[in-house]
């Protein structure tokens, strides 16, 4: 009898175990979360790409446009107050993050030094070699020691992650 007592006490204690360890199953699902494409690769066309930038340089040059294409860049410049402005083409730096430097091509809309146009408010552009496509930022420096060097324009880490490309 203390056998079957025995047995039935721990059939009752099994069966308590397993309805107090056992849990209501729960259904798992997946929710696909939408990843968002971070495009560091852009593939220049020969129809330019452009982005407005709106850097300043000492609250009087601003660095309004960055536009690239396949074969330059093209950055859109403009002064808030009344400058004298030349362009040091000997001591233009434009480089990216990546470590590339681009070469100077051309300037629009003002005279190289020693030739300065007095403006304010009036565009001009200079010109580059294209771009890197996975370049994230660029300098644009002018050369304080180059000749005929007054104010250079320092434009540091010009940041391109922000760009709408259009």
């Amino acid at each position: 009898m203390q056998r079957i007592n025995r047995f039935i006490w721990l059939v009752v204690f099994e069966c308590f175990l397993v309805v107090s360890c056992s849990s209501q199953t729960t259904q798992v699902t997946d929710t696909p979360t939408e990843a968002k494409e971070v495009i560091t690769k852009r593939n220049w066309s020969m129809t330019p790409q452009c982005c407005d930038l709106n850097a300043e340089f000492l609250g009087v040059v601003v660095l309004r446009e960055i536009c690239i294409s396949e074969t330059e860049t093209k950055l859109k410049l403009h002064t808030k107050d009344w400058k004298r402005v030349c362009v040091l083409k000997e001591g233009m730096v434009f480089r990216d993050d990546l470590g590339n430097q681009y070469s100077f091509l051309k300037s629009e809309g003002v005279e190289l030094c020693p030739k300065r146009t007095k403006m304010k408010d009036t565009p001009f552009y200079l010109s580059f070699e294209s771009l890197s496509s996975t370049a994230t930022s660029f300098d644009l420096i002018e050369d304080k020691n180059a000749k005929h060097a007054h104010k250079p324009w320092i434009f540091e880490t010009v940041d391109l992650t922000h760009c709408q490309w259009k």
